[in-house]
């Protein structure tokens, strides 16, 4: 018997906050968590997703109210979830790719996604995603939870009789980012919200406060994060949990992409011979939107380099940032940066003046701040380079490079999360490797010169740029080999734990 056919007869439940085609994706979050269900799915596993339905898209001071009537989707109860008070939630459902998809929704704490009162939403996904399950009459064999804010389903699985029926469940859960940031530290003293007995609330109380991500961690059975590399250093270096995380064995398994959803058609078919002919097209679709949103001119002949990242401190912008102008004014290089801040991240929020100044200053740059998937499939599939320079040990997997890499885009970035396993230094006299590499021990804004001056003089013989994109183009990166690995050193394990 196969591993798929071991697993055809049990359900397992992939819960997260976020998804890439549910207008819910704030970063790789929401892209992962559709692309592995999906995989998943078309293995021939019995795939639920639940995740929530988002009253407004927030950025900044914009606020849009968010249209569902083209998602296909069907209320199928109304009920209330108790907390400080009673919320009253609509659970709908649909299918995609052969799996069922549960939405909660309510006005006040499914508002906009990470906003609002972060511990009351919690609480409420855990009790919801439950409840959904008691009314449509699933009863899960696994449960695949994805990042502090999904942590306290185990939690009441087996604190709240209500909920027994699914407290023999086996609980995995998959770590996308154990910065402080992303813990969900709140105090202590707001702990009869939660409405616990004494022995489960000593799971979720870590260094004095309640953390949602060691709630989720002490309360799995498998604990996984999205790199080898990040596992590496949770065990190591930790974000103050390091000694849980070695006792729970944190390993990684490396994120992927679905290939077909993230590749332009423009290259089906492609060829060593004809790469950069499709190149060339999609560039000049690229320079003609560019135009369209910002009135900038940039030239098809010239490099383009691309940054579509959430402004955060974490990516890196501080060591490249002298870089811009440099190779801007001497070698002719031009940048395009997509992104958006967190309307409570001051760093963030600075990024995003100094990128404002520098489109105003420089001919050939152009930042565009939006979350804007359509155009981030365009530039990775226009563009000459991605530049990725994450800080070392704080990028968990990250999965922009291997988009732009299927699009025949090398990347520029740190050896650091997923870009370690992934992308290979290219040698200039065996035209191998797909990239280009700045070790973590040599993180500075002089490592990411000499790598970009190495990049640019490799652009201008185009043999050399030929074969390397080509190398990009052939990188292995689809989530299926992520589903193969979730089956077998996941889902099987815990089943039999």
């Amino acid at each position: 018997m196969s591993e798929i056919d071991e697993l055809k007869n049990k359900v397992i439940l992939f819960v997260s906050p976020e998804l890439k085609t549910f207008k819910s994706r704030a970063g790789g979050l929401g892209q992962v968590a559709e692309e592995l269900p999906k995989a998943l799915s078309e293995m021939g596993l019995n795939i639920i997703v639940g995740s929530c339905l988002y009253k407004y898209l927030v950025i900044d001071s914009y606020k849009k109210e968010i249209d569902f009537s083209d998602l296909n989707l069907r209320e199928v109860a109304e009920i209330d979830i108790e907390i400080d008070k009673k919320y009253r939630t609509k659970i709908f459902t649909t299918e995609k790719y052969g799996a069922k998809f549960i939405f909660l929704f309510n006005d006040e704490l499914t508002e906009a996604l990470y906003m609002g009162d972060l511990l009351k939403f919690s609480i409420f996904f855990a009790k919801g995603i439950l409840e959904a399950l008691k009314i449509l009459q699933i009863k899960p064999d696994i449960i695949h939870l994805n990042d502090a804010l999904t942590s306290l389903i185990p939690v009441y699985a087996k604190d709240d009789p209500s909920y027994i029926e699914f407290s023999k469940a086996k609980f995995v859960f998959t770590i996308h980012n154990a910065g402080l940031a992303y813990q969900q530290i709140h105090p202590i003293e707001r702990k009869n919200l939660l409405n616990l007995h004494s022995f489960s609330l000593e799971k979720l109380i870590w260094n004095g406060n309640i953390n949602l991500l060691y709630a989720g961690v002490e309360n799995s059975d498998i604990v996984n994060t999205v790199s080898e590399d990040y596992a590496v250093n949770l065990r190591v270096e930790g974000e103050g949990m390091r000694d849980v995380f070695i006792r729970k064995n944190v390993f990684g398994i490396l994120n992927g992409i679905d290939v077909d959803y993230w590749r332009s058609k423009t290259y089906k078919g492609a060829t060593l011979d004809n790469i950069l002919e499709l190149k060339l097209k999609e560039k000049e679709k690229l320079i003609k939107e560019i135009k369209a949103r910002t009135g900038k001119r940039l030239k098809e002949d010239k490099m383009i380099v691309i940054m579509p990242r959430r402004l955060s401190s974490q990516k890196g912008f501080d060591t490249i940032m002298p870089l811009i102008e440099e190779f801007h004014n001497n070698y002719g290089v031009q940048f395009i940066v997509l992104g958006v801040a967190h309307p409570n991240d001051n760093v963030g929020q600075e990024w995003a003046r100094i990128f404002f100044e520098l489109h105003k200053k420089l001919e050939g740059f152009a930042f565009i701040y939006s979350f804007d998937e359509d155009l981030a499939k365009m530039m990775y599939a226009g563009a000459d380079l991605l530049l990725y320079p994450s800080l070392p040990n704080k990028e968990p997997c990250g999965t922009g490079y291997m988009m732009s890499m299927v699009n025949a885009t090398p990347c520029l970035g740190t050896r650091t999360g997923g870009l370690a396993e992934v992308i290979k230094e290219f040698d200039e006299i065996l035209e191998t490797g797909n990239g280009f590499l700045v070790w973590k021990e040599e993180y500075s804004t002089e490592a990411f010169r000499r790598k970009l001056e190495k990049a640019t003089k490799i652009f201008n013989n185009k043999e050399k740029w030929k074969k390397l994109m080509w190398n990009a183009f052939n990188t292995e990166v689809d989530m299926k080999n992520a589903a193969k690995e979730y089956i077998s050193k996941v889902y099987l394990p815990a089943l039999k734990m």
